[in-house]
């Protein structure tokens, strides 16, 4: 995902809850990654399938990820 589109999303987010893109990126960031610390081997098999190039998922990548699997159902 490009850093404008991520920008957008962002802005919208934070628009509607009264906040600033920052403070959403952030409390998204953290919610990934207390779910990608889950020790159940079926979650951690389904975030393995999630495409992602550094040893975590990144926001950038799980939201291309579930963007694209949305548009598919």
């Amino acid at each position: 995902m490009n850093t404008k589109k991520m920008r957008r999303i962002l802005e919208k987010i934070a628009q509607t809850k009264h906040t600033t893109p920052e403070q959403v990126r952030r409390e998204m960031e953290h919610a990934l990654a207390e779910a990608q610390a889950s020790s159940d081997p079926l979650i951690q098999a389904r975030w393995e399938r999630i495409p992602h190039r550094g040893k975590e998922v990144t926001l950038e990548e799980f939201l291309e990820y579930t963007g694209n699997f949305l548009a598919q159902s």
